[in-house]
Order: C-alpha cells, then structure tokens, then sequence
C-alpha cells in the first residue's frame, strides 16, 4: 500500500498505560498496516515500545509483547504479584527488554529502526533531580541501548526495578512533564500537529491522590522524595496536558484517538482479555485510518 505521510510533518504520539496497550498498541499497528506514516513516533511507558516497533515497522512484536506474551514461553517474566513479592517485579523488567532481544525471543530490528525516515523519541523521569528526560533515537547505540531508554521510560514506581542511565535511577516518564501524554515530547521538539493515541476513553479525567496513598507514596520513595512528589502531582498535570490537547484539536492542529472502550487495567495479564481488547483495538485503527489520513494530507 502507498505510504501516506504529512506534507508539514505530524507527530505520532502514543500514550502509555501498561497492559491496556494491548488495545491501544493494536490501534497504532493498524494505522502502519493502512500505509500512514508520521516525521516523528514518540511514546511514554508502554507508548514507548509501540512506537519504537512502529519505527522499525514490526508490528508482531507489540502483539507478542503485550497479547500472546502472557501465555507463551515467555510468560513467568510476566509475574503478577507473585513476582513482585519474589523481588522481580509485577512485571520482570530484565527479560521484558533487554532479555528478551539477548535470547532472541523479541528480536529488534534495529537497522530498519535506525535507517527509518521517522524519527522517535521517548522520556523518562530522574529519581534524583526530578528533571524529564528525552532521548531521540540518534543518541542510541544498538538494539540493547534502546531497550534500556524504553524499559527506563516504563519503570511503574512500586510494580518494576528502575534502572540507571547517564548516573541517573530512572521512573517512568509518566511522571515527567505532560504526566504521560507524550504531546509534551512532540512539541519540545518543534512539531505542531499531532495525531495522539490515548489509552483512555474521551473525557477521562484522573482524581486526586488521597491522603492514604499520598503518605504511601513517601514511605516507599524513600530517599527520591521527588518521584513521590511526582506521583502526587501527576493527576493535575495529567488533567492540564488533557486540557491543551482539547484545545490544539479544536485549533485543528491535533487529532486524538481515544479508545471507543477500555476494558483492560495497566495490570490485566488474562490472555483471553487481551486478545479480545487487541481485536477492538484493530478494528477500530482500521476505521479511524480514514481520519487520520485526512489529517496528514491536509
């Protein structure tokens, strides 16, 4: 099929939310099968792997990562509680990334990645200064080096072993700048339109943190007071990133594509429920395609 590209440039930029990229991540594989093309993907969090297998045009392997992973020969390193109460994590972040290009069951076509027109980009948050940090792909080395700034930008607080990069532990980049909603990362790099992937419902607002787990929160961090300043913090700026976006779509400058449900948790490891959010997620990229093609062709 003929590649469809924006005349001015357009941001492809894909939200996170754990295991609810199985409908999201569907989503996005369907506008690649339609041929749609973007100057720039950039993803937060589980967005950041979509969008890296997006560059490097392997669209199986989000369905492998996020659907069929769960009961394959990979699936003890999706280890629930269990794992998180052996000290793996609820998901186990060594295999899941880099482990898993090292034994070749998730292979990652990094040439391709590298050599493709459309460049990514993806944040995450310093446990120590705060600061968000973004990294393109032209400051990654090889396959392995990008699994290591993905699995960096998708290190849930409490669920997954951070890990550090340029001396920095890293958390997820939900809770840098745009609380997750990688708008932010587009927009720092200079883009003006965007198409943005949402993994929840139009009109979503998230609620404030209560005082039970704002207090939680500090215990855990520990010595890195400000990710759990961050974790507080995140439903406002999460809120307010929500409220820009609505105001460049009615600009016409963004399109947003909001799941027409969500039925799945950042946590949902049940195959059949994957599968069954991976289908609607399809269906759905496959009708939204003719809207998204409009905007790149305007």
């Amino acid at each position: 099929m003929e590649s469809i590209q924006s005349k001015s440039g357009v941001a492809l930029c894909v939200e996170g939310g754990g295991m609810r990229i199985a409908y999201t991540g569907a989503l996005v594989c369907a506008l690649q099968n339609a041929g749609l093309t973007f100057s720039l993907a950039c993803g937060i969090s589980a967005g950041a792997s979509v969008s890296a297998n997006f560059v490097a045009e392997m669209p199986w392997r989000t369905r492998a990562m996020f659907v069929d992973g769960v009961e394959g020969d990979a699936s003890s390193h999706y280890g629930g509680w269990l794992g998180l109460a052996k000290g793996n994590g609820y998901f186990d972040a060594d295999y899941l990334y880099e482990g898993c290009i090292e034994d070749g069951s998730y292979p990652f076509d990094f040439e391709r990645f590298k050599e493709s027109p459309t460049n990514w980009a993806t944040q995450a948050f310093e446990a120590d200064t705060g600061r968000t940090a973004i990294w393109q792909k032209s400051e990654l080395g090889d396959a392995l080096s990008m699994a290591s700034h993905v699995r960096a930008s998708s290190t849930m607080p409490m669920l997954m072993k951070p890990i550090a990069i340029d001396g920095h532990v890293m958390y997820d980049g939900g809770l840098g700048r745009g609380a997750g909603i990688p708008l932010t990362i587009a927009e720092e790099l200079g883009y003006e339109r965007f198409v943005c992937v949402l993994s929840q419902v139009r009109g979503y607002r998230k609620s404030p943190i209560s005082p039970v787990m704002r207090d939680l929160y500090f215990r855990w961090a520990g010595r890195y007071p400000l990710v759990a300043k961050a974790l507080v913090d995140r439903p406002a700026v999460y809120n307010e990133t929500l409220d820009h976006l609505d105001a460049l779509e009615k600009e016409g400058r963004a399109l947003v594509i909001c799941p027409d449900t969500m039925p799945l948790k950042n946590t949902t490891l049940d195959y059949g429920e994957l599968d069954r959010a991976w289908k609607a997620g399809s269906a759905q990229g496959a009708r939204e395609a003719v809207r998204v093609r409009d905007f790149l062709e305007a």
